[in-house]
């Protein structure tokens, strides 16, 4: 269910931030989409009203250096940076470095370091040819939802802004994931209590529903991937 992956930079392309957990995750509890579907990236999430196109076709052609580039988070991609895009079609707008993360089991993936008003994005990329974006990375807290969420915000403050929420676990992380958000997974700075059986610390909230219990943990680094389905947890 999980697909829990940490991953650390490679030395190729100088990235120092610091270890970005890939969690592919999201929202059956929230929604009605089946286990491991994959959402559209930009052509699919642009079904949206006349101003959710626009908004859209806006950022396919943004400058990252612009006064007025975007800087939100939402399913298709955070700013500019859309999944489904070619690197080469954002590197004709923005600075891109190549570079590549390595996982947990020791493979490297091909990634690139965006930046986007002088502020960091790390997107990952298929290893076909057309090198198209599967992934976008913040650990930043310039960019923002909607609702002004984003690192550093509440677990409370994506609730109100963004509804439901679900939460699951991998390798010891707490990610939650927002009904009106699909395919996008925030990692929070909360820990299951110490408890003598081990099955309490992998399940903290067993078949039911934790409340208000992650109102005040803090999102630490989020991305946006597209996958729905697979969270068994309701947070609220």
């Amino acid at each position: 269910m999980l697909g829990y992956r940490r991953v650390t930079p490679a030395q190729r392309g100088g990235w120092t931030s610091t270890a970005v957990a890939l969690v592919v995750l999201a929202l059956a509890a929230c929604q009605g989409d089946r286990a491991g579907d994959r959402g559209g990236g930009a052509s699919e999430q642009a079904r949206g009203t006349a101003a959710d196109r626009a908004a859209i076709a806006k950022r396919t052609t943004d400058r990252c250096d612009a006064a007025n580039v975007s800087m939100i988070i939402d399913s298709v991609g955070i700013g500019p940076v859309l999944r489904g895009a070619r690197v080469s079609s954002i590197a004709s707008r923005c600075t891109v470095r190549d570079t590549t993360v390595v996982l947990s089991e020791g493979t490297p993936e091909r990634a690139h370091v965006v930046r986007v008003a002088g502020h960091p994005l790390v997107a990952l990329s298929t290893s076909t040819p057309d090198t198209s974006i599967i992934r976008v990375i913040a650990t930043d807290p310039a960019f923002k939802t909607s609702g002004g969420v984003g690192v550093g915000s509440s677990v409370q403050a994506l609730r109100l802004a963004h509804g439901r929420l679900c939460a699951a676990q991998g390798e010891g992380a707490f990610v939650v994931m927002a009904a009106d958000l699909p395919g996008v997974s925030f990692a929070i700075d909360w820990t299951p209590p110490p408890s003598r059986e081990p099955s309490a610390m992998a399940t903290p909230f067993p078949g039911g529903d934790p409340g208000t219990a992650l109102d005040a943990a803090r999102i630490t680094r989020l991305w946006v991937h597209g996958v729905v389905g697979g969270c068994r947890v309701s947070v609220s």
